[in-house]
């Protein structure tokens, strides 16, 4: 395994871990992502795979999928890999539906403490949503499935664009709120085209938090190598 490729699946991993803290506050997440990167570091995948599949107890969850397809990839077991993310889709899902159906119950759960409240499901942070489509791209591709790497980026846009039809109504919230603290909007000139912001940290963090340059580059790649270049070139320029 490259050094790169270890670099990048150790971030992605430690990331989703983390992320999922609050899922079961019984189970001692810190120490379980030192064990994983220790078995990794000595490449003793196996290892962090048997320990995954003790430590994730009752029914399977969003972040047991996300987690275990990130370690059979670095166990090079792509197609398993594929699947348990597969997996992870289908819970991504049933959050898509609702928010399209109910988004006000999506809404509902935004601000709520939910650090000792196991009755509530883990629907992934938006930016494990956005990767998880990525993530199964690349799969795709080291598979040599490119149509299915197509499906998959037109399905991270698809989800995007849900996310932020969902986090749009969460702005404006909050950009309001900003307003009455006397945040002032402001306008900045990004190479020849006005653009007005709301210099708030909260505004900013909502509007950034899902979107990545990789999953669009990757995008831009997929389609440039279907021969679609009209499709390729907006990717890279979201990527810039």
């Amino acid at each position: 395994m490259c050094f790169s490729r270890f670099l990048l699946a150790t971030v992605v991993f430690s990331s989703l871990v983390l992320s999922g803290c609050a899922t079961n506050p019984m189970r001692s997440y810190d120490s379980e992502l030192k064990q994983t990167g220790t078995d990794i570091a000595s490449n003793n995948v196996a290892k962090a795979l048997a320990d995954h599949e003790k430590n994730s107890s009752g029914e399977k969850d969003l972040l047991y999928f996300l987690e275990k397809g990130n370690l059979l990839r670095f166990n090079n077991q792509i197609p398993e890999s594929r699947d348990s993310w597969l997996k992870a889709d289908e819970k991504v899902r049933v959050w898509e539906e609702e928010a399209k159906t109910s988004p006000e119950k999506i809404l509902s759960y935004i601000g709520t403490a939910i650090v000792n409240d196991k009755m509530l499901r883990y629907d992934g942070q938006d930016f494990e949503k956005v990767m998880l489509s990525t993530n199964l791209a690349l799969d795709h591709i080291l598979l040599g499935n490119w149509d299915m790497a197509r499906t998959e980026i037109k399905k991270m846009h698809e989800r995007e664009a849900i996310i932020a039809e969902i986090r749009a109504k969460e702005v404006e919230k909050i950009e309001e709120e900003a307003k009455t603290r006397n945040v002032k909007t402001e306008i900045k000139d990004l190479k020849g085209y006005p653009v007005e912001t709301l210099n708030d940290p909260e505004v900013t963090k909502l509007k950034n938090s899902f979107q990545s340059a990789f999953s669009h580059y990757l995008a831009g790649f997929v389609y440039e190598a279907l021969n679609e270049p009209s499709l390729a070139a907006p990717g890279y320029r979201k990527a810039i």
